[in-house]
């Protein structure tokens, strides 16, 4: 117990210590950029830009935890990423240099790429066929297991925070309601270097004999001279999705928990591999592909499953509820059918904005939940009058739509140039 008390305290000491490092600045600044890009369209749905600053701090105060708990995870199993080598002598972050680099190779092709589920497979599996890099695979595909188990974790709690709800293109030509979420955690992580001492090892903890429990391959009776350096490592992890045929929260519950069993299957492979050495093989094939398959399975059972915000033939759907508005004090909320107001049936944006102007001091509405329930909600301003509900509604005809579109500009131009050569 006193070991485990003493390694916390160091992982907490040294992820403070990378706060304020340059490079995890730069990652915090990367999501405060990449939130702003995303700016326009909510000004376009929601009629105002939610806080950048707002939806980065919380992104970080998120990231702080995953850090946390992602850097306690990889010490309890005693990953490395590096091949051991004397104290003194190598790199301690080539593995991730080679990550980074190969991953933001990927992400010209189509930016779900830009992830170390697909970079880190393609560097272990180089690393089993040709022995470059110089790496640990199984270290390599571990951390990745490791990243997407928090990364499930963050999305269960905060994948949908600032979802936007906007108008979907489908495939089919159909144009539903949906809500687009996106978000960027910058992490602060610490994972171990593995070095051979061939003098005093200075100030250490002695570890238990059962751990490390994924141990790098080759060890041999090297261990007794090993020691395990934390190393700090910025590292980004991004959620993007949309949500059609659920809300916003329930898709990201979904996808949570498939990406938590990716991962776990993932770690266990890798626990497999530090034994079998065989299995390091399937563990660098699974990462991308298991990976690929969870996002294809996704994207198709939002784009071509029953749509939740889909214009009724009767009434009117709502997507979306202003906060300090009508609707939402009324206890309108995201699926629900509007059928009458003040028992007087609407069909159209149009009618309702007209019984509207006469400013009505009190109105009740009859709605049908998602669920098929039938509820009348009422509300009332004897003031001010009721002028607005401060509802989206899911129009059947909408002007201003987003086409759903998987693929990057750098293939779409790969293969309209290859159609022309035909």
């Amino acid at each position: 117990m006193l070991t485990l008390i003493k390694v916390s305290e160091m992982v907490l000491v040294s992820i403070g210590s990378l706060l304020l490092n340059p490079l995890f600045l730069l990652i915090v600044g990367i999501a405060y950029f990449m939130y702003g890009k995303g700016s326009d369209i909510e000004e376009r749905m929601l009629g105002y830009k939610i806080s950048l600053w707002e939806k980065t701090k919380n992104s970080v105060l998120a990231g702080l935890l995953g850090g946390v708990l992602g850097s306690s995870v990889s010490v309890f199993l005693g990953i490395t990423i590096e091949q051991f080598n004397k104290a003194g002598s190598g790199s301690f972050s080539s593995g991730i240099l080679y990550i980074w680099i190969i991953a933001l190779l990927l992400s010209l092709i189509n930016i779900r790429y830009l992830c170390f589920s697909y970079a880190g497979g393609i560097v272990a599996l180089m690393n089993l066929i040709s022995g470059f890099p110089n790496i640990n695979p199984i270290g390599i595909i571990a951390l990745v297991g490791i990243l997407h188990l928090i990364e499930s974790l963050l999305i269960w709690i905060d994948g949908y925070s600032n979802a936007v709800p906007a108008f979907l293109k489908r495939k089919d030509g159909s144009v539903v309601g949906g809500y687009i979420m996106n978000r960027i955690w910058p992490l602060p992580m610490m994972i171990l270097f593995a070095a051979l001492m061939t003098g005093g090892a200075g100030e250490s903890i002695p570890m238990p004999d059962w751990w490390p429990i994924i141990r790098q391959p080759g060890l041999g009776a090297d261990m007794e001279n090993l020691m395990y350096i934390l190393q700090p490592i910025p590292v980004m992890l991004g959620y993007g999705d949309m949500a059609i045929t659920n809300s916003p929260a329930k898709r990201c519950k979904y996808s949570a928990l498939r990406l938590a069993a990716y991962s776990v299957i993932l770690i266990l492979l890798t626990a497999i591999a530090s034994k079998l050495h065989l299995f390091a093989y399937a563990a660098a094939v699974f990462a991308p592909l298991g990976h690929e398959l969870l996002i294809i399975y996704g994207q198709k059972e939002e784009e071509e499953g029953k749509a939740l915000f889909e214009a009724p033939e009767r009434g009117l759907k709502v997507l979306f509820c202003r906060k300090g508005f009508p609707g939402i004090k009324m206890s309108l909320e995201p699926g629900d059918t509007i059928i009458s107001i003040n028992n007087m049936r609407i069909n159209s944006e149009g009618e309702l904005s007209d019984f509207l102007r006469s400013y009505p001091t009190y109105i009740w509405l009859d709605i049908v939940k998602s669920n098929g329930e039938k509820k009348t909600l009422e509300y009332k301003d004897y003031e001010k009058g009721i002028s607005s509900l401060g509802v989206l509604i899911v129009p059947r005809s909408p002007e201003l739509y987003l086409q759903i579109n998987n693929t990057s500009k750098l293939a779409q131009r790969i293969k309209s140039l290859w159609k022309g050569k035909k």
